[in-house]
């Protein structure tokens, strides 16, 4: 299963009140979060003492230029929780030229969710 780790907005996930992250991510890496993918939120980096927190659905991922970024994106980022306000976030994310990947997500109950194979055994 994927994870994504949330660092300094956890406490957002964990809430249920972020529904979107930015991310500079390599093409093939945004590639795996199809819509209706599920992913798994965790704290941080497994290494750094992360622990999982619970999954998450894929509504869409796509690049947005940063100074696009609607009020309402900026608040489904976090917002003022963590940036005194858009402009901030958009700075501390290197600028409104800047495009990441913005991915959009559906929080699911916290239940154990089962990996999905992709390939089917002796398909090639």
């Amino acid at each position: 299963m994927l994870h994504i780790s949330f660092a300094m907005t956890s406490d957002a996930y964990a809430d249920g009140t972020k529904t979107e992250t930015r991310r500079f991510w390599k093409p093939a890496h945004a590639a795996k979060f199809r819509p209706g993918v599920v992913f798994l939120g965790i704290t941080k980096d497994f290494r750094a003492g992360g622990v999982r927190m619970h999954p998450a659905r894929v509504v869409a991922c796509y690049r947005e230029r940063l100074g696009d970024m609607s009020g309402y994106s900026f608040w489904a980022e976090g917002g003022t929780r963590y940036w005194a306000n858009r402009a901030a976030y958009i700075e501390m994310m290197g600028g409104p030229d800047n495009v990441p990947w913005v991915l959009r997500f559906e929080h699911l109950p916290n239940v154990r969710v089962e990996p999905v194979p992709t390939r089917e055994k002796g398909l090639t």
